[in-house]
């Protein structure tokens, strides 16, 4: 194995995430939604503690930020991917067929305003419902079908995806709002429970992760919103401590503690 420069890992340990391990030379992590706020940031941790980080987005045109990180972090690669077309998800598989991914990290998503998502029952944009069904739920097992077979090439293969606790019947707020994307997450929580009993046999480790409320979308200063590089900094010890007994589970993104579903 190729030798890391004293000077670099120097670095490296000194400027990774507070409470996260170091990657080795080989660690890949695949990232969907890289191009802003937590897939972003994701993106930016994963890369200083020395990840090989695949990141994914839509649309190049609009990942100016992700590219020229890209450019000045070597070991950032950047893929065109929406996770609802399967000619990009082929083509992704085509390129990194022989790849193992250490961690699938499921963040995109279709998350509507929070203004908008106060209506009630009779104000729910059934086309809105579709495309979040679309994407947070049939979009992220598109992905996970696809490089399922990378991740059983790690040794320590962890599949992550990002959920909310809006999808939580124990936790979620208890008023009549987003429904849609409650819905989606909640069909994504269901999938990730039965991928559980499956990856189980691989020893793949499968988990539900809610972020928290987190301030990347316009209106929600007032609920209290964290920083995203909070939300992230913590959530990396938790996908960094995740072991086969938190096989299945829904966890909060402040200490892994479980979440109800």
């Amino acid at each position: 194995m190729k030798k890391i420069p004293l000077l670099l890992l120097s670095y490296l340990f000194i400027s990774a995430p507070e409470g996260y391990a170091l990657a080795s030379e080989k660690s890949t992590v695949l990232i969907t939604g890289s191009n802003r706020n937590i897939g972003l940031e994701f993106v930016k941790q994963f890369s200083k503690a020395g990840w090989r980080v695949i990141a994914t987005t839509r649309s190049i045109d609009s990942a100016d930020e992700l590219i020229e990180f890209s450019k000045q972090n070597q070991n950032v690669i950047v893929e065109q991917l929406d996770i609802t077309n399967d000619q990009h998800l082929k083509n992704l598989k085509k390129k990194y067929e022989d790849d193992a991914i250490d961690i699938l990290l499921n963040n995109a998503a279709y998350t509507p305003r929070y203004f908008s998502s106060f209506r009630g029952i009779g104000g729910v944009d059934i086309e809105a419902t579709r495309k979040s069904f679309e994407i947070n739920s049939i979009g992220t097992m598109k992905v996970i079908q696809t490089f399922i077979d990378n991740v059983e090439q790690s040794e320590n293969g962890k599949i992550v995806n990002l959920s909310t606790k809006a999808a939580s019947f124990d936790e979620r707020p208890k008023i009549p709002m987003m429904y849609s994307y409650a819905m989606s997450k909640a069909a994504l929580n269901s999938m990730i429970k039965t991928l559980s009993f499956e990856t189980i046999e691989s020893e793949i480790i499968v988990v539900a992760l809610s972020p928290g409320i987190v301030n990347t979308t316009l209106g929600m200063g007032f609920m209290g919103a964290i920083d995203i590089d909070e939300s992230v900094s913590k959530m990396m010890v938790v996908i960094d401590n995740l072991t086969m007994d938190h096989n299945g589970l829904f966890l909060d993104y402040e200490d892994g503690r479980v979440i109800g579903w």
